[in-house]
């Protein structure tokens, strides 16, 4: 599978420690990176891993489990449905005691995306955090790495370099979703003790093969022909290959086994390391799939989406549905958006397994035979003049 292949077993190296004979719990398995995490914690070492998640593994993802455990010789227990919901206490309890002894727990599941009500992101990404440390300390468990986000310290402005110690916690929150992450995110690192040790890991704009979220959205909105670049399209942001950020999960948890460690309780943000111009990498991605080229387009000005954003809440407060357009989405995709990972490249030891130059265009190529045929076929394209620019631009 294109860009899935980890390095080779190395004890000695950051991020390997961890999963040497470990059981680990990991929590949203059927998401990009949850499933992803699995899959690195079984190939280095890991004897059992927990797998638990609301959403039940696709039937591709259920073969990549299986390759998984066949390869490594390592176990899965696969937790879903109602036995994966962060949201029942009796599941979670049930989810800490389907093995005698947890080494560590990995709290990737959360509730993304700016559609949903207030309360279901509190129950997910709060209380189901709460749950979590509930049971980690119930059970005894020495270690929990929290997957937080970067968007729990913007404030609107742009993000230019700065490290996670200059980018305090804000008063107030830009989205639900950054707020929930945050009240859990300080639970976590106010439960830090010498019983339970604890951290907080955070990727920015994550990308890599099966991701149904970033690209694959984007690609969507592209290839039918409305996607237009916001702005004069050179804002900057950091992104992070999926790999990389279970890497850097795994540097999180390796430090926790020493006492007194700089990085207990703390947060730590994790990317490819080099700030990527947002419109310019994925326009690469726009060509490979045979579209448009975005740079050929008319820009949408950034007041005049501003404009469209707020009338289109209005209307989605009048109809009762939250609209794609909104100024959150609008802001995100208009500022700068990269930091410095100095603090985890010191403290986590942490350094990309793969860098950006080549983690993106396997990625690309991965999308370009998995996920474009499938589009092709499920939007009738297949035959169409879409698939015919892109012979014309191969030739």
């Amino acid at each position: 599978m294109f860009g899935w292949k980890s390095p080779g077993k190395k004890k000695a190296e950051p991020g390997f420690a961890t999963a040497q004979g470990c059981v680990a719990l990991v929590t949203g398995s059927s998401g990009l990176c949850g499933a992803r995490l699995v899959e690195m914690l079984l190939d280095r070492g890991a004897r059992t891993v927990i797998c638990f998640d609301r959403a039940k593994p696709s039937e591709a993802l259920e073969q990549r489990f299986q390759e998984a455990q066949k390869k490594t010789g390592g176990k899965l227990i696969v937790l879903a449905g109602p036995d994966g919901d962060l949201c029942s206490d009796e599941a979670v309890q049930a989810a800490f005691d389907a093995e005698p002894k947890i080494d560590v727990v990995f709290h990737i599941a959360a509730l993304v995306g700016p559609f949903h009500e207030y309360e279901m992101y509190n129950e997910v990404n709060y209380k189901g955090t709460l749950r979590i440390l509930e049971n980690c300390k119930r059970c005894k468990v020495p270690k929990l790495v929290y997957s937080s986000s970067p968007s729990t310290r913007f404030t609107g402005k742009d993000v230019t370099g700065q490290t996670e110690d200059e980018l305090p916690m804000p008063d107030t929150w830009l989205a639900m979703y950054a707020e929930t992450k945050a009240y859990g995110e300080m639970a976590v690192s106010k439960a830090c003790s010498d019983t339970l040790r604890t951290i907080s890991v955070a990727p920015h704009q994550i990308y890599g093969p099966h991701d149904t979220l970033f690209l694959s959205k984007l690609l969507e909105t592209a290839g039918t022909g409305r996607l237009r670049i916001f702005g004069q399209g050179k804002n900057k942001i950091s992104v992070c290959y999926v790999d990389n950020y279970c890497h850097g999960l795994m540097c999180g948890s390796d430090v926790l086994d020493t006492p007194n460690h700089a990085a207990l309780g703390k947060f730590y943000i994790i990317t490819d390391g080099e700030p990527q111009l947002f419109w310019a990498m994925l326009n690469q991605a726009v060509l490979a799939m045979g579209f448009t080229d975005l740079y050929s387009k008319f820009h949408l000005p950034v007041w005049f989406l501003y404009i469209a954003a707020y009338v289109a809440n209005v209307i989605g407060f009048v109809i009762k549905k939250k609209l794609k357009l909104n100024p959150f989405n609008v802001k995100m995709l208009t500022i700068h958006r990269y930091f410095s990972i100095a603090n985890a490249r010191r403290d986590l030891l942490y350094e990309p397994v793969l860098p950006f130059n080549k983690a993106w265009p396997l990625t690309i190529e991965w999308f370009k035979e998995h996920w474009l045929p499938q589009w092709e076929k499920e939007t009738g394209r297949a035959d169409s003049s879409v698939v015919a620019g892109r012979d014309t631009k191969q030739d």
